[in-house]
């Protein structure tokens, strides 16, 4: 992504700010630093595009999917188990689709963003 940049804005300074405003507002979208369902509903388009929502999705719940976090001193009790952090997060995790839909989401936005930087190459190579 910030190849993409680069290439768009040919003063670095500019577009190194310009790189840590869009990599900031995409981590505030993950749904840790706020949580999505309490922002204003003309923001929350903001976390569709976030990628590293995606990602954190994708690790959360291949980590916690059918996990239990007992306790080791032999109790029956467990505190917290690795489906009611995921429902907590609302991540929904019933089928494999709900994990390799976010390896879809960022495999796609990954594409895009190749396409446009060797778009961008193509119209600097013209220029000279």
């Amino acid at each position: 992504m910030s190849i993409n940049i680069l290439l768009y804005l040919f003063i670095a300074a500019v577009a190194l700010i310009t790189v840590i405003l869009i990599f900031v507002i995409m981590m505030m979208f993950t749904g840790f630093l706020i949580d999505l369902p309490s922002i204003f509903p003309w923001l929350s388009w903001m976390q569709w595009i976030s990628a590293f929502r995606y990602a954190s999705n994708v690790l959360t719940i291949s980590e916690f999917q059918g996990l239990n976090f007992c306790s080791s001193n032999g109790t029956e009790f467990c505190q917290l188990t690795g489906e009611e952090v995921l429902a907590k997060r609302e991540l929904t995790h019933v089928s494999s689709w709900d994990l390799w839909k976010n390896f879809f989401a960022l495999t796609v936005m990954t594409i895009g963003l190749f396409v446009l930087a060797y778009i961008q190459l193509i119209r600097m190579k013209r220029k000279k």
